[in-house]
């Protein structure tokens, strides 16, 4: 690929797992000195840090916009994006944030990072517990939308296998192309010994969650149950989750007897800090219905600490066989497996080296580079 200029459309990207994979992508930009990239975020303190951090490279410049509505994010990205493209002469619209714009006249190539729109799944949720209302406002208006959106982008990168499972109970897939990409560095010095577990000392359970652990995919309410289980076991353990004591207290899917035991967090900015939740004699619980990838989950394999997730087609496809994996909605099959690690029946170590292999190995089979995606569609 010589010579190019591409538009990264990053818009609607602010925190959390999303700035962790455009900072990924971003260190491959800078190496890639032959091409020119126009980054257009959205206004938030992460993004700040990341062009101050990138402000000397001569070949990214980042355009962020301050208003963020749904009906400018359109206008943006359909209007004045035709006439960036005409202006720097861009050679392909890599669409970051998952968006498809209409007639642009040059290839798209868009990043599938939620499955929120795209889930049987998560819609069987909202219907059987008679959330009619919330499931055609949150996700099927939605849906029609990105389906209409999809329809102009022949070329879709994603992260599993299982998304463009998800996506053809939707969509017709036939006439696309996929590219699995991998957004995880699986090189052997990224991942960490597997930690120390000790369960005759305090054990630490870990819940990693943004702001947005309301919404039903998250379903923090397994989390808590289960945790209301051990405390009537007498077990002795902690909680380590990344919300604040108001933002729990004030939601019906928390109970306030277990504010004793936990330690609240609020959501973590600094690296140093976030790397020392993944510590010895910790066990991280998630809870998620539907994920693309979970980098939450991922995390915890490679910072080499106990697992568990619930038994649904993401977590086969991304984090392999070994992974324990509980019923979903299910406090009992949660609970089941948290004692058997507790009670000695699952060795510790064995199980972390275990899942970091599967991970290493399903990894490694995907596209390494975004770069080689863009000569693909290019």
């Amino acid at each position: 690929m010589k010579k190019k200029n591409i538009l990264v459309n990053a818009i609607g990207i602010r925190d959390s797992g999303g700035i962790t994979v455009l900072r990924r992508d971003l260190s491959e930009f800078i190496a890639d000195k032959d091409n020119k990239y126009i980054v257009v975020c959205s206004s938030s303190n992460s993004i700040y840090q990341l062009r101050k951090i990138h402000l000397e490279q001569k070949n990214i410049n980042f355009l962020i916009l301050k208003n963020s509505s749904f009906i400018y994010r359109f206008y943006f990205e359909n209007i004045i994006f035709r006439r960036l493209i005409n202006i720097h002469k861009i050679s392909l619209v890599y669409n970051f944030s998952g968006s498809v714009q209409f007639f642009l006249g040059v290839p798209q190539l868009t990043k599938i990072q939620n499955l929120l729109f795209f889930s049987k799944r998560l819609d069987g949720v909202y219907l059987n517990n008679n959330f009619f209302y919330l499931w055609f406002k949150q996700v099927f208006l939605k849906r029609q939308i990105l389906k209409l959106m999809l329809k102009f982008s022949s070329s879709l990168e994603i992260q599993s296998a299982h998304v463009r499972e998800s996506l053809s109970d939707f969509i017709c897939t036939d006439k696309k192309a996929f590219y699995i990409k991998s957004d995880i560095d699986v090189e052997k010095e990224s991942f960490k010994h597997p930690h120390y577990y000790d369960f005759t000392k305090k054990i630490k359970f870990l819940y990693i969650v943004g702001p947005h652990f309301e919404s039903l995919h998250k379903n923090i309410s397994d989390f808590t149950n289960v945790m209301i289980e051990l405390k009537k076991l007498n077990i002795d353990f902690s909680i380590n989750i990344t919300l604040t004591e108001s933002q729990l207290n004030n939601s019906s899917f928390w109970d306030k007897s277990l504010n004793e035991k936990t330690n609240f967090i609020g959501y973590v900015y600094d690296e140093n800090a976030l790397n020392a939740l993944f510590d010895n004699n910790t066990i991280l619980i998630s809870t998620s219905i539907i994920e693309t990838i979970g980098l939450h989950v991922i995390e915890g394999i490679k910072k080499g600490i106990v697992t568990i997730v619930p038994n649904e087609s993401y977590s086969n496809s991304v984090y392999g066989e070994s992974m324990i994996k509980y019923d979903l909605f299910n406090s009992d099959s949660l609970l089941f497996f948290i004692l058997k690690v507790i009670n000695g029946e699952i060795d510790c170590s064995d199980y972390i080296v275990s899942l970091q292999k599967d991970l290493s190995r399903n990894e490694r089979l995907k596209y390494n580079s975004i770069l080689n995606v863009f000569e693909e569609v290019i």
